[in-house]
């Protein structure tokens, strides 16, 4: 692929067709699928980049997916030609909408922290070698809660960050919590798995209610898993696959509990559905904040 003399800024010219069609895989984050493309070619993404054309500006993260690039639409638009895949933009959609918008008329890119409440997470290397045609096993995207679980593989995804994704055969009660999720999903209710999240990872992270049968599964985790050779440590690499069977037994209840029901009734349902004998909280348990705000809102009756 030769390189141009400068980059090009004028539309009119457009940018040759690479050798292969590499479409994104679902969902995938910009900079991923960047790397994904530029690797077919022997490149990294700012070599394909500028030889497609387009200036970059700032630098990658160290690691994986610590950092995101926001294209602009003339760079998106070089992007897609070079990739042969027209509809690049609806494909990217999630990245190119919650990016900025870089110098929208001439093709740049900007290298940019991905925003904390939405960070890309490691998909299942299995789907994707098949996706990507036998080229890799590694890509990132923004994959929603109930997506994070891979029950045909048993790979839970984590942040890129992390070496892999986590293999989860010896915890198959996440099969079972992943199908009840994709049920719980459709329903209403989007508050409840949220709610349900927040609760368990602090009764997590305060070794509260649920310690022992946590501490069970992460040791079985650990066991099915390379150790790790730095940087995070395995409680809290394990926390949300750890807890996930509770999330979901817990965001259900939430969702089926009828309002109106009393404190001491909700938390008598709560212990059974969780496998408890009793659940006595804390005053300020988060779970005693959702009966009181869900619970117990007083109710407004028409005169």
């Amino acid at each position: 692929m030769s390189t141009p003399a400068g980059p090009a800024t004028d539309m009119a010219q457009p940018t040759a067709p690479g050798a292969l069609r590499i479409r994104p895989l679902p969902h995938e984050a910009a900079a991923s699928y960047l790397h994904r493309l530029a690797g077919t070619y022997r490149l990294d993404s700012r070599q394909l980049l500028e030889g497609i054309g387009i200036t970059v500006h700032g630098r990658p993260g160290s690691t994986p997916g610590s950092s995101e690039i926001a294209l602009s639409p003339t760079a998106l638009h070089h992007v897609a030609a070079f990739a042969r895949v027209p509809d690049l933009q609806l494909a990217l959609r999630k990245t190119i909408n919650g990016a900025r918008d870089p110098d929208a008329g001439d093709p740049t890119a900007h290298w940019q922290l991905p925003d904390p409440a939405a960070l890309p997470t490691r998909t299942c290397p299995q789907c994707t070698l098949r996706h990507t045609h036998g080229t890799t096993i590694q890509a990132w995207a923004y994959q929603a809660e109930h997506r994070r679980l891979c029950p045909r593989h048993h790979r839970w995804a984590t942040p890129p960050g992390d070496r892999a994704s986590l293999d989860t055969r010896a915890l198959p009660e996440l099969a079972q919590a992943h199908h009840t999720h994709q049920r719980l999903v459709r329903r209403p209710d989007t508050t409840a798995y949220p709610w349900a999240s927040m609760i368990t990872t602090r009764w997590y992270d305060h070794q509260q209610h649920l310690t022992p049968r946590w501490q069970a599964r992460l040791t079985r985790l650990a066991a099915t898993n390379p150790p790790h050779t730095g940087g995070t440590s395995w409680a809290r690499t394990g926390r949300y696959p750890v807890t996930y069977p509770e999330t979901i037994a817990l965001a259900r209840h939430l969702t089926l509990t009828p309002r109106g029901q009393t404190s001491h009734g909700f938390l008598d349902q709560a212990a059974h559905t969780l496998g408890l004998d009793r659940l006595v909280l804390p005053p300020d348990d988060l779970l005693q904040t959702w009966i009181h705000t869900k619970q117990e809102r007083p109710r407004h009756h028409c005169l």
